[in-house]
């Protein structure tokens, strides 16, 4: 390349002097392809016979000339023990969150330990992906591992629920931006013939951080206090952000200024109403499920102009997406397509009744059957262990028989009778029928996630891909977040009207506002008293129990609407 006009220089977007020299001796006829599918052409003369494509978006050449000081090894390890960590910290909770609600003497709050990181993760998580189009893939890496690591802190800091609340909110907005970039990031820098194999390696650390959580909660609770579990992500968080600041470049942007005007057009793509509707029904939901029949009668008004106020945002995001907005969070084109539908409400029940059951069982194994927090966890590490090999089964069936209608039919239904066996749990149930029980929907849990998201692209043209994950992932953030809060709702209440039905006399209030604010505690009471308040507590898990079994249903029902689509284009 010889030489280049001067006026055709801002067109070559992403293309500096130093990428021109790479080039060098090109033919002067140049196509520039760049991330709009634009084509420029005709930058010299034109007796040209040869020319040659640039593809400044094309993996390989990103990767030998745009990443910076970074290898590619490096950074997906980077973006592998961000997955790790972001995971642990799902699940990490499970078995500390009791702990931490009776230091803070608030119990009957600890469910927004859970929420609070799962609201803030659903409320941004769709958007990360356009976002980082916007400015930049290493500002966008660097802003949620920033996001993550002062979230731990404040976690670890915290004094109070409300504080804690507030710093799980803040993490939870770094833990979901980790979770959708790997993905994006991945895209970007792997031809399709390795995408798989990479992914693998994410997916992988997300699955062994899922698997670790609730065990190692445990054991550092255990042994150095809860605090830790959040302390641990800082020094891996400022490993990353070094990698992040120092060693990558934002490969996707040009190396020149920024114009204003695209930055607005960019920004008109992104559905920030929508997301604000949808992000203000679920504070809405999650607050007034939360403290209805908890902290508030169900009838009082703060909690019916809460729920009213979700109910109707709800239907108003609905509408929006439907006929207002002009790049929808949950496609138009696809809401139409019965497969994909069946795929996503299937996700969302299925989240629902798996976070019944991940919210409850550490709770019954703890507050039932007397373990502690890091014996609670090791009971509970073979079903996540489970999950992953539900995930390669599901792989290698896909695989083999290019079908999975009735392969996805068949898991659903047994999880509806493996739902059943666990709402049936007492404290003389044998143990073997416990691990049974959990390993089985965690198998089933891991293989359906797989085949659903196979499912979800097999009738859909290559160009709806992008719109059909991310209304997966809203079902998904959707179905987990409805699922903890509403099971947390009924465990509270139910446990709250067993208290005052079992518990009498003129001390009754002092002890019900004790056990329910300080749980981990109960077995420092008289024994006749313990006897009183397992027997409720046990009766208010059966009643959530029963919710999960029910969505567990309704995934069941959805999943025979499913079109049994071949593999490979062939119906």
């Amino acid at each position: 390349m010889s030489s280049v006009d001067n006026e055709s220089q801002p067109l070559l977007r992403g293309i500096t002097d130093q990428d021109i020299q790479r080039y060098n001796g090109v033919p002067d006829s140049v196509i520039v392809k760049n991330i709009d599918e634009e084509y420029i052409a005709d930058s010299g003369s034109s007796s040209s016979s040869c020319s040659s494509m640039v593809d400044i978006h094309d993996p390989d050449y990103i990767v030998k000339n745009r990443l910076g000081d970074v290898s590619l090894s490096l950074l997906v390890f980077c973006l592998c023990i961000g997955g790790f960590l972001a995971a642990v910290d799902t699940s990490i909770i499970t078995t500390i969150f009791n702990e931490i609600g009776t230091e803070f003497k608030s119990s009957n709050l600890s469910v927004w330990i859970m929420t609070s990181y799962m609201l803030s993760t659903s409320a941004i998580q769709p958007l990360y992906g356009k976002l980082s189009d916007i400015f930049g893939r290493k500002s966008t890496l660097v802003t949620i591992v920033c996001f993550f690591l002062l979230g731990s802190w404040l976690c670890g800091v915290a004094n109070n629920m409300v504080q804690m609340g507030i710093a799980r909110a803040v993490a939870g907005l770094g833990g979901g931006g980790i979770m959708t970039m790997c993905s994006v990031v991945i895209h970007d820098l792997l031809p399709m013939r390795r995408r798989g194999q990479y992914q693998s390696y994410v997916n992988m650390a997300q699955t062994i951080g899922t698997t670790i959580g609730a065990p190692l909660g445990g054991i550092i609770n255990d042994t150095v206090g809860w605090r830790y579990c959040f302390y641990i992500n800082i020094p891996f968080c400022l490993f990353i952000l070094y990698v992040y600041i120092y060693k990558l470049e934002d490969y996707n942007l040009e190396k020149g200024a920024r114009s204003t005007k695209n930055i607005r057009e960019k920004f008109d793509k992104i559905d920030l109403v929508g997301a604000g509707l949808l992000l203000t029904a679920n504070i809405s939901f999650v607050t007034g499920a939360s403290l209805g029949g908890n902290t508030h009668d169900w009838d009082d008004p703060l909690i019916v102009s809460l729920l009213v106020t979700a109910a109707s945002f709800f239907v108003l995001f609905g509408v929006y997406e439907y006929n207002w907005a002009k790049n929808p969070l949950i496609s138009r084109t696809l809401i139409k397509n019965r497969n994909t539908v069946a795929v996503c409400l299937n996700n969302f029940f299925l989240c629902n009744a798996t976070m019944a059951f991940t919210y409850l069982t550490p709770q019954f194994f703890m507050g039932v059957l007397g373990y502690n927090a890091s014996s609670a966890g090791l009971w509970v590490l073979p079903r996540t262990f489970m999950v992953a090999v539900g995930c390669w089964v599901a792989g290698r069936y896909l695989s083999i028989k290019g079908k999975y209608k009735y392969f996805i039919i068949t898991l659903t239904g047994i999880h509806v009778f493996t739902s059943f066996g666990i709402s049936s749990w007492n404290p003389s149930s044998p143990i073997w029928f416990l691990l049974s029980c959990m390993n089985i929907e965690g198998f089933i849990f891991g293989a359906v996630f797989v085949a659903t998201m196979v499912a979800l692209v097999a009738d859909i043209a290559h160009a709806d891909t992008a719109s059909a994950t991310s209304m997966i992932f809203l079902c998904r953030s959707t179905g987990w977040l409805s699922g903890s809060t509403i099971t947390a709702a009924i465990t509270q209440y139910q446990f709250k009207n067993n208290l005052h039905k079992e518990i009498k006399g003129p001390e009754a209030a002092e002890i019900i506002e004790f056990v329910r604010t300080s749980i981990t505690k109960v077995r420092t009471l008289a024994p006749e008293v313990q006897a009183i308040i397992i027997a409720s507590l046990q009766k208010s898990i059966h009643t959530a129990f029963k919710y999960g079994l029910a969505a567990s249903v309704c995934c069941f029902l959805i999943t025979l609407s499913l079109r049994n689509c071949q593999l490979g284009g062939k119906k």
